[in-house]
C-alpha cells in the first residue's frame, strides 16, 4: 500500500500561484485555472491565489476569466507561477450560446449574437428593472418605455416587427425556463373605471420586472431567425437568455451592496397661465370668460395660484435597494446564495415599487462524468401606479393636469375634496384616493444536468438535459370610492375590481451530443427534444355602487365575475450538424420540427431550418500579420422560425345571453379559422468581424434581410356571410431589412490610465411585399386625426397615416421607426482606483401619435397656446386655439411629431479601497470597498413637443401601433449613492 500510495503521489504535482489584474495589480478572484486539455482545474480566491494539484504529465495551465485575456502558461518545471491578466477589449475566446446545450466561442460565431454582462447591468448604475437596464446597450433593438410609473412597463422590439398583431417582446430564457414576461390586464378599460375599451392601455408593468438584476451574470441576445432558428416556432421576435450567477471552487464570497437614490421628473411639459386677454381667446367674448375673469382675478388676490403639473409630478421619490449574496464551494459542490430589497417610491406621491427576492443556485460534479445544477428563486413584487393613460371618464392625472387652469383650488378643505369644475375628476382626490395596485408571487425552479455516456481523447459523448417552472400569481385591485366627482353622477358610483392571474409555464428538453475529432477537424453532432406548456388562469370580481367607506365587491349593488382560461402544448425535435476546421472554416447546420395545440392541426409538423458558415480568414497560415489584424472573419447564416397563432384562433367562441332570465350562448361576429397555422420568418444575416492590435480595436458589421411571411390579422367578410370577419388570416408578407455596427476602442491601455468606448450604430426599414386583403388600418388607434398605422403593399406598416383625407385614402406622414439609432458607452479607470463611465443613447427620427398635445390646447395650458400665428386668409389668431377649434383643427401634423432624443442614459464615477489601502484591522476580513455615484435617465435633449418624453407606447408592447402618447405617467431621472463591500 506504501509503495502504491508513493507511486500515485510521483504521478501528481502541486502547482501554486496568483493571479493579478493587469490595470490595477490588483488580485483577481474567480479566475478559472485548468490544466490544459483536462477538466482538472480550481478557481482563484478572493486575493487572486490558486493551488491545484495536476498530473506530473501537465505542462501548460490555462486562465479565463470574463471580460480578459485568456492566458497560458508553461509549468513543465515549475511548481509556482504568478500571471498578469490583461483586460480584453472584447473577449473573442467567451463562449455564447448558439442552441440547447451546445454553445461556441465568439470568434467562431456565424451571427451577430449581443452579450451584456454583469458589470454592464448593474455595475455602473442601480436599474429598477432588468430591461430597463438594456437600454442603449444592443444593437437591433428598439427598446420603449410604455409607462413611467415604478416598476417599468417596458417593450423590446428586435430587428422590426415580426408580427402586426400580439406581442413584439422576444422569447426570454432565464437558466433554461421559458420564462413568463407577460403584463397582465388589471381591469382599467371596465366602463366603470375608464370606459376606454381596454386594448393594454393601463399601462401594466411586465414580468421580467420581478428579476432581481445583480443575481444576473450574463445576457445573450439572438436577435434574429438565423440565430434563434433553434427555438423554433416561439422565436420570430429573437430570444433573449439570462444567465444568472453561479458559485465557483475557492474562497467563501461575501458581497454586500447597499444604494440610496432620489428620483424627480426628467422633464416636464410645461404650461401656460391664463390672462384676462387668453381668457377671450379661449372662452371668446362674453358672459363665460367674463365670470372666469372674476376667478382669476381673485385666485391672483388670495395668492392661489397652482402649479398643478409640479403638485402632481413634483415628488422627490426616496430609491433605496440593499442586496448581499455569498458565494464559493469546492471541487465538487459550489454555490451562489443571494437576497435583495428594492423599495422605489415615485415622482407621483403614492406611486411606487417594490421587490424582495432570494436566490438559491447550486452545482455539483456528482462524479467526474456527470454534474448537476439547481437554480431557485421566489420574488415578490409590488406596484402603486396610480391613475394614468386612457381614459373616458377623466379617471387619468395626466389628463386632468392638462385641462384644469391653475387659477382652480382642488385641494381639500376639512378634509373634503372640491368639485373641479373644468373637468369630471379632481386630480388630487383621485391621487390621494383611488387605488390601483398590483402584487406578484413568483418561483422560478430549473435544472441542468450533463451526463457524459463516452468519454475518449479524440471523441466525447454526452447527455445534457435541462427544464423548470415558471409560476406567477399576480393580485390586483382596482378602487375608486364612491363620493369621487366622477363616481357620483353614475346609476351605482364607486368601483371596486379584484383581479388574479395565475401562470405556470414548465419546459423539459433533453440533447444528446456528440464530439469527435479527426486530425484538425472537429465534428459536433447533436439531437434533441423539448416540450414546453403554458397555463393561464385570469379572473376578476367587480362591484359598481359600493356600500360607503367598504372596498368589498361583493357588497355592492352590481356584481360583474369573469374568469378565462388557456393552455398550450409545444413539442420540439431538433437536430444539427458542426464542422470545425482548426478553427478557421466553421460551418453549422440543422432543423427543428414543431407541433402545437394552438394550430389548428396539433399534430402536424412544421420546420424550421438552420445553416451557417464562419471563416476565419486570420487563423490559416498565409494570415503573416496577425500581430497587426488578429482577427478577420468573414461570415454568413440562415435560418426560420415560427410565430404560434393566439390561443383560440382556430375556434369560433361564444357568448352567454340571458333572455328571460334563463341563460343561453350566442355567436359572436369574429370567427375562428380552420387552417389556423404560425406566422413563420426566414432571415438571411452576413457580416464581418475583425480585430486589430491585440484586440484593441474590434469591428462588427452586420447586414440582414428578414421576411415574415403569412402575417396573422382579421379579415373582413361580407355582411352577407353573417359574421364581421375571421379573426387570424394570413394576409400577407412583410420584409424587414437593417444593419448593425459595433466598433471597440481601447484608446489608452496605461498603468495609470485606461480609456475604452463602444459605439453602437443600427437602423431597420419595414415594407409589406405582398398583401391578399384590402388596405385596411393596422394595430389599434384612435381618429384619423390623430394618425393610424396601415396595412398597406409597398409601406412600412409602423408609418403614419393622418388627415386630410385626399381621395378617399389619409395623407401619408413619417414612420414610427427610427431612421437610425447610435450609442456611445465611455469608460475611464484613473491611478488604478477611479472607475468613470457614462452612456449616450441617440435616436434620430420616428414619430409618435400624440393625444397629449390635444389634451393642453382642449384646456388651453399648452406652453405655445398664445403664440401668434398669421392664417392663409391673412387674418392673425393663436396657435393653441387654431389646433383645437379653428383652421389647423383637422390636420394630424399637429399630432404626428418628431420623436427624436438624445439621452445621458448612466453616468457613474466610483473609487475603490484595496485590502493594502483599508488597513491592517478592516483589511483582516474586508478584501475591497468601492464607492461611488450613479445616475441614469439624467439629460433628455429632443424636439417632441407633444408629451413629458418621446420614449412612450400607450399600448404596449404591439408590434404595430405602439408609438401613441396618450396621458402616459411622466419619465423619472434617477441618481444613486453606492456602498459596496466584499468580504
Amino acid at each position: 500500500m506504501t509503495c502504491l500510495l508513493q507511486q500515485a503521489v510521483a504521478q501528481d504535482k502541486s502547482v501554486s500561484g496568483r493571479v493579478t489584474d493587469g490595470s490595477n495589480g490588483q488580485g483577481l478572484p474567480g479566475v478559472t485555472v485548468l490544466a490544459k486539455g483536462t477538466k482538472i482545474g480550481t478557481a482563484t480566491n478572493a486575493e487572486g491565489q490558486f493551488t491545484l494539484s495536476v498530473p506530473a504529465s501537465t505542462t501548460t495551465l490555462q486562465f479565463s476569466s470574463v471580460g480578459y485575456k485568456s492566458t497560458d502558461r508553461d509549468v513543465t518545471s515549475a511548481s509556482t507561477v504568478d500571471v498578469t491578466m490583461a483586460v480584453e477589449a472584447r473577449n473573442l475566446d467567451e463562449v455564447i450560446v448558439t442552441g440547447l446545450g451546445t454553445s461556441i466561442a465568439r470568434s467562431n460565431a456565424a451571427n451577430n449574437v449581443a452579450s451584456i454582462s454583469a458589470d454592464e447591468l448593474v455595475g455602473r448604475t442601480r436599474p429598477s428593472t432588468v430591461d430597463g437596464a438594456m437600454y442603449g446597450k444592443l444593437s437591433g433593438a428598439v427598446i420603449t418605455q410604455n409607462s413611467g410609473a415604478p416598476g417599468g412597463g417596458i417593450s423590446v422590439q428586435l430587428r422590426g416587427p415580426s408580427s402586426i398583431n400580439g406581442s413584439s417582446e422576444p422569447l426570454y430564457i432565464i437558466d433554461g425556463v421559458y420564462a413568463n414576461n407577460n403584463s397582465y390586464d388589471s381591469g382599467r378599460g371596465a366602463a366603470a373605471f375608464s370606459n376606454a375599451g381596454g386594448g393594454r392601455q393601463d399601462g401594466a408593468t411586465n414580468r421580467l420586472s420581478d428579476i432581481n438584476p445583480d443575481d444576473i451574470e450574463n445576457i445573450e441576445v439572438l436577435k434574429g431567425s438565423s440565430a434563434a432558428a433553434i427555438y423554433g416556432q416561439r422565436a420570430n421576435a429573437g430570444v433573449i437568455i439570462i444567465t444568472t450567477k453561479k458559485g465557483r471552487a475557492g474562497q467563501t464570497k461575501i458581497s454586500v451592496r447597499q444604494d440610496f437614490g432620489v428620483t424627480s421628473i426628467l422633464r416636464k411639459f410645461g404650461y401656460s397661465d391664463f390672462t384676462p386677454e387668453k381668457l377671450d381667446v379661449y372662452y371668446g367674448p362674453g358672459q363665460d370668460a367674463d365670470d372666469q375673469k372674476v376667478l382669476l382675478a381673485a385666485a391672483k388676490a388670495s395668492g392661489k395660484i397652482f402649479d398643478y403639473e409640479n403638485e402632481l409630478y413634483g415628488n422627490k421619490g426616496f430609491l433605496s435597494t440593499t442586496s448581499a449574496n455569498i458565494s464559493g464551494g469546492g471541487e465538487r459542490i459550489r454555490f451562489f446564495v443571494s437576497g435583495s430589497r428594492t423599495d422605489e417610491a415615485g415622482i407621483q406621491k403614492k406611486t411606487g415599487f417594490q421587490r424582495n427576492s432570494v436566490r438559491a443556485n447550486v452545482s455539483t460534479d456528482i462524479t467526474k462524468n456527470w454534474d448537476f445544477a439547481l437554480n431557485s428563486s421566489y420574488t415578490n413584487s409590488s406596484n402603486q401606479r396610480g391613475y394614468s393613460n386612457n381614459n373616458n371618464n377623466d379617471a387619468s392625472i395626466p389628463y386632468l393636469v392638462a385641462i384644469t387652469p391653475s387659477y382652480a383650488n382642488l385641494f381639500p378643505v376639512n378634509g373634503k375634496y372640491p368639485d373641479n369644475p373644468y373637468a369630471n375628476e379632481n386630480a388630487l382626490a383621485l391621487r390621494d384616493r383611488g387605488i390601483n395596485n398590483e402584487n406578484t408571487n413568483r418561483f422560478l425552479e430549473s435544472f441542468t444536468s450533463t451526463l457524459y455516456l463516452l468519454r475518449q481523447e479524440n471523441s466525447s459523448l454526452r447527455f445534457a438535459a435541462s427544464g423548470g417552472i415558471d409560476f406567477a400569481l399576480t393580485d390586483a385591485e382596482l378602487y375608486l370610492p364612491e363620493d369621487l366627482q366622477s363616481q357620483v353622477r353614475l346609476a351605482n358610483p364607486g368601483a371596486s375590481r379584484y383581479s388574479k392571474t395565475k401562470q405556470l409555464n414548465t419546459n423539459l428538453q433533453g440533447v444528446l451530443i456528440y464530439n469527435l475529432q479527426l486530425g484538425k477537424v472537429g465534428l459536433t453532432t447533436s439531437v434533441g427534444t423539448t416540450r414546453f406548456t403554458q397555463d393561464v388562469d385570469g379572473s376578476f370580481v367587480q362591484g359598481e355602487g359600493l356600500v360607503p367607506t367598504l372596498r368589498n365587491p361583493n357588497r355592492a349593488t352590481r356584481q360583474t365575475f369573469g374568469e378565462s382560461f388557456s393552455s398550450s402544448v409545444d413539442l420540439g425535435y431538433s437536430i444539427g450538424q458542426e464542422v470545425n476546421f482548426a478553427d478557421r472554416i466553421i460551418a453549422r447546420a440543422g432543423v427543428r420540427a414543431d407541433q402545437s395545440n394552438l394550430n389548428a392541426d396539433p399534430k402536424k409538423k412544421y420546420y424550421f431550418p438552420n445553416a451557417s458558415l464562419a471563416v476565419n480568414l486570420s487563423n490559416f497560415d498565409f494570415w503573416t500579420f496577425k500581430d497587426q489584424v488578429n482577427l478577420f472573419k468573414v461570415r454568413a447564416a440562415y435560418g426560420e422560425t415560427g410565430g404560434v397563432p393566439g390561443f383560440g384562433s382556430y375556434f369560433t367562441p361564444l357568448n352567454t345571453v340571458v333572455i328571460d332570465g334563463r341563460t343561453g350562448l350566442r355567436n359572436i361576429t369574429a370567427v375562428g379559422f380552420d387552417r389556423v397555422a404560425p406566422e413563420r420568418a426566414a432571415e438571411l444575416e452576413g457580416g464581418i468581424d475583425l480585430a486589430f492590435l491585440n484586440n484593441k480595436i474590434t469591428l462588427e458589421a452586420t447586414v440582414y434581410r428578414k421576411k415574415v411571411t403569412d402575417l396573422l390579422f382579421s379579415y373582413a367578410l361580407a355582411p352577407s356571410t353573417g359574421v364581421g370577419a375571421i379573426s387570424a388570416f394570413p394576409v400577407g408578407d412583410l420584409v424587414n431589412k437593417g444593419l448593425e455596427i459595433g466598433l471597440g476602442v481601447l484608446a489608452i491601455d496605461r498603468p495609470n490610465f485606461r480609456y475604452h468606448q463602444q459605439t453602437q450604430f443600427f437602423l431597420n426599414r419595414s415594407e409589406v411585399t405582398r398583401l391578399t386583403v384590402p388596405t385596411q388600418a393596422a394595430g389599434p388607434g384612435f381618429a384619423t386625426l390623430f394618425g393610424r398605422n396601415y396595412l398597406a403593399l409597398g409601406e412600412s406598416p409602423t408609418r403614419w397615416f393622418g388627415n386630410p383625407v385626399v381621395g378617399g385614402f389619409p395623407t401619408r406622414y413619417q414612420e414610427s421607426q427610427p431612421q437610425y439609432q447610435m450609442t456611445f458607452a465611455n469608460d475611464f479607470t484613473f491611478f488604478k482606483h477611479i472607475d468613470l463611465s457614462f452612456l449616450i443613447h441617440v435616436k434620430q427620427g420616428g414619430y409618435n401619435s400624440t393625444l397629449t398635445q390635444n389634451a393642453y390646447d382642449q384646456g388651453g395650458t399648452s406652453p405655445d397656446y398664445m403664440e401668434p400665428i398669421t392664417l392663409a386668409d391673412g387674418t392673425r389668431s393663436f396657435l393653441g386655439f387654431e389646433r383645437y377649434n379653428g383652421d389647423l383643427s383637422n390636420t394630424s401634423s399637429n399630432y404626428i411629431q418628431d420623436a427624436s432624443y438624445m439621452k445621458l442614459r448612466e453616468v457613474s464615477l466610483y473609487y475603490s479601497f484595496t485590502k493594502d489601502q483599508l488597513g491592517a484591522s478592516m483589511g483582516k476580513f474586508v478584501q475591497r470597498v468601492k464607492v461611488g455615484v450613479s445616475g441614469n435617465n439624467l439629460v433628455l435633449v429632443t424636439p417632441y413637443k407633444g408629451g413629458f418624453d418621446p420614449e412612450v407606447s400607450n399600448f404596449g408592447s404591439r408590434p404595430v401601433g405602439g408609438n401613441q402618447d396618450l396621458y402616459a405617467f411622466p419619465s423619472a431621472r434617477r441618481m444613486f449613492l453606492h456602498l459596496n463591500f466584499d468580504f
